[in-house]
């Protein structure tokens, strides 16, 4: 029996981690009190790591799947050679773009492997990669090409004054990035006694809302209409920063126009909001609030007309000049990360989508990647075009994708998918070969990773970690990263890692040598970074805003043209009308112990609920004349699902809720493994047009009643519910 310090890397939560090993078995994770980062939080998913290490459903060597859909097992060197074959013939009949890949969250925590999946898509000439990023959040990334962005980035929480959250749970998430993505509970606990004060919008009263100054319900989807009056109000009280506003910002007087059909009474009307807390909203965030800026989370970006609100929020932003400006200090530089000069100035718009080359949907890229939505098309495509191979790494799209049904037949049409999975997910059961990989105790990482250490923290915080046991014995597991290295040199194809030709011809290198490559033009060095094994927060230095450069004249675009179309057509009550078809609206809502389809089999889930329940507002169950456990049928335009209803007062009333990425395949019992409210997701209608993002949030609804249900669900008491889920956002 044995301790260890680690670092949990199930997502951007970066906690320490203290293990409790016997033999080479983790069977105990508790967090770090020592931690500098996560001061000893660690969340109930990571804690429960120990139950996946050693779960006896673990895949532990690579399978083939036969003939007859079985699985059977199969050495890794011979599963690697007929992959590359299959790859290989694909190639050659019908062209490197045959060929895609989808890379999941839990790869974006693996530095070696996230950098290799790109290198090896480039060295084979494919440009069909696909990643949950653009599930989920692509509209960050549209209103950074369409708008612009700061360089020397955005005000930070440990000196703001005020906060505004819109659709995101960061005390359950850890999602409001460079904002509360680590100890999110003590550190907003912190922020709130020196004097921040916190709005949050969102249609669930959730754990975060709790802790609001200023709490905002509205009617899910509703969130662009609120950003607009709120706009409007600041700009009648001329509440921006003018001065930043004159040299930085262009199109206000556009977005003045566009926003004034939203009055006080409208937003009121359409959002379901008292008329005084839009006022009280802009007030606080505007006039009293002079630090702190606008967080858009995924209960925004999933829902109705995500990029008008993700860019509407940094317009609240840019109005109000929340940007670190010239001579402060940055808060974070990045520790893995190449050091480069911030500027206080504007990097301009790029409308990157509309100079890259074109889906055969016509749809073009951002940051180098395909559009998720687009996937399922890609892969059911007719004749020339079709991506008849799919490699997934770390993730799930059998259940994460849109449109399930679709989804499904397109990973089934494949000659060749490859699941780099340590279970038998959805994904994994529909794959050619399962290559099972390391799991992240059994590997060594640098957490955050490179671009990764700016991005989610508002700290320079960054911790090599080494192997804190070896994997099970008679393993047959990998790091992921060699995958790609092998079936490069099975294809002899030449191939690069971060710039840096790899020499094929040679064993394959260790992982640390992988790191060295990678990290070897950081801030601090690889050699830096294991001089602090508990991890470290090198914030030593004077870095601070760089004044902008002569000529730099780019301005913020705060109103381009297909912004204001949009705004004006919601500004129209005929579009803001509720069909009285679908009286409800259902938010997708993530659990306490589950990342994703991730821990779903957990132990604590399992003995909570099989499957994911329909929650919803106690006085609208008792409305419809239906009890707790009762089962009924949610129905949108074109599916229906079964549910059982469970109770949350949380709930806003006409709002249910349902576990995301929940079930396995279509048509597998519901009351015993869930189901993807994935399958009420439309991809042909209400799909934004830039980023083929489809509604996956805030669906109108309507409950069909079967009175001659069982009561599934009876244990559940009235509101007991809420206390073991919450939502994504609204």
């Amino acid at each position: 029996m044995r301790e260890a310090k680690s670092l949990c890397r199930l997502c951007s939560g970066s906690c320490g981690t203290t293990l409790t090993i016997e033999g080479e078995r983790v069977i105990q994770i508790r967090g770090d009190r020592a931690h500098p980062f996560s001061r000893g939080y660690a969340c109930p998913r990571g804690l429960q790591l120990p139950e996946m290490m050693n779960s006896s459903d673990r895949l532990l060597r690579p399978m083939k799947r036969n003939d007859s859909g079985s699985f059977s097992p199969i050495s890794l060197e011979q599963a690697l050679d007929e992959i590359a074959i299959r790859l290989g013939m694909i190639i050659a009949q019908s062209g490197a773009m045959a060929v895609g890949l989808f890379k999941g969250t839990q790869t974006y925590f693996n530095a070696v492997a996230s950098q290799i999946i790109r290198d090896w898509m480039s060295a084979i000439g494919s440009k069909n990669y696909f990643t949950t990023n653009t599930i989920d959040q692509s509209a960050h990334l549209v209103t950074m090409h369409r708008m612009g962005y700061w360089d020397a980035g955005k005000q930070r929480l440990n000196d703001s004054d005020v906060v505004l959250l819109i659709g995101t749970n960061p005390l359950l998430s850890l999602g409001a990035y460079q904002l509360l993505s680590s100890d999110p509970t003590k550190r907003l606990k912190d922020a709130k006694k020196r004097g921040l004060k916190v709005i949050v919008i969102d249609p669930r009263k959730s754990e975060t809302a709790i802790q609001a100054d200023c709490f905002v319900q509205p009617i899910p989807g509703q969130d662009a209409v609120i950003l607009a009056g709120l706009i409007k109000i600041i700009l009648e009280n001329g509440w921006e920063d003018k001065a930043f506003c004159d040299q930085f910002a262009d199109g206000i007087e556009a977005l003045r126009a566009a926003v004034s059909p939203f009055s006080k009474e409208f937003v009121s009307k359409h959002a379901g909001i008292p008329i005084t807390q839009i006022d009280t909203v802009a007030t606080m965030f505007a006039r009293e609030g002079k630090r702190g800026i606008a967080v858009v989370g995924t209960g925004g970006t999933m829902g109705p007309h995500s990029n008008l609100i993700d860019h509407l929020a940094e317009c609240l932003n840019a109005l109000c000049g929340r940007y670190l400006r010239a001579g402060e200090r940055i808060p974070n530089p990045g520790v893995v990360s190449p050091l480069r000069p911030f500027r206080a100035e504007v990097v301009p718009h790029n409308r990157a989508w509309e100079r890259s080359s074109k889906s055969s949907t016509g749809h073009g890229e951002m940051a180098g990647e395909r559009m998720s939505g687009i996937l399922a098309d890609e892969m059911l495509l007719k004749g020339e075009g079709r991506v008849r191979a799919l490699i997934v790494n770390g993730a799930n799209p059998a259940v994460s994708l849109p449109n399930q049904l679709k989804a499904v037949s397109g990973l089934k049409s494949l000659d060749l998918l490859v699941s780099i999975e340590p279970f038998m997910s959805a994904t994994a059961a529909l794959s050619h070969y399962i290559i099972p990989p390391k799991l992240m105790y059994e590997r060594a990482e640098v957490m955050p990773g490179p671009d990764l250490d700016v991005y989610l923290n508002d700290v320079p915080f960054s911790q090599y970690v080494p192997p804190a046991v070896c994997p099970p014995t008679g393993a047959e597991v990998i790091d992921d990263w060699y995958f790609y290295w092998a079936l490069a040199k099975r294809l002899a194809i030449p191939l690069s890692f971060a710039g840096i030709p790899m020499d094929l011809s040679k064993p394959a290198p260790a992982t640390e040598e992988m790191l060295e490559i990678l990290l070897r033009d950081s801030r601090v060095t690889l050699p830096a970074l294991k001089a602090h094994p508990e991890g470290h927060i090198f914030d030593d230095h004077d870095i601070t805003v760089l004044p902008g450069r002569p000529g730099m004249t780019h301005r913020l675009q705060l109103a381009p043209d297909d912004v204001i179309t949009e705004i004006t057509a919601i500004a129209s009550d005929l579009h803001q009308q509720r069909d009285n078809l679908f009286p409800y609206r259902l938010i997708v809502r993530r659990s306490r112990d589950v990342m994703n389809s991730l821990g779903r089999t957990f132990s604590s889930e399992r003995k909570h609920t099989r499957f994911n329940p329909l929650h919803m507002n106690p006085d609208d169950i008792r409305s419809l004349g239906i009890t707790v456990g009762e089962r009924v049928s949610v129905a949108c335009g074109t599916a229906t699902i079964p549910a059982i209803v469970a109770a949350d007062e949380t709930l806003r009333h006409g709002v249910v809720s349902m576990t995301h990425c929940w079930g396995f395949l279509p048509g597998d019992d519901y009351s015993e493994v869930g189901l993807a409210t994935s399958q009420l997701v439309r991809t042909d209608s209400q799909v934004e047009p830039i980023n083929a993002m489809p509604v996956m949030t805030a669906i109108p609804i309507r409950i069909i009643v079967d009175n001659s249900s069982p009561h599934l669900f009876s244990r559940v008491a009235v509101g007991g519910s809420s206390k073991r889920q919450s939502p994504a956002g609204s």
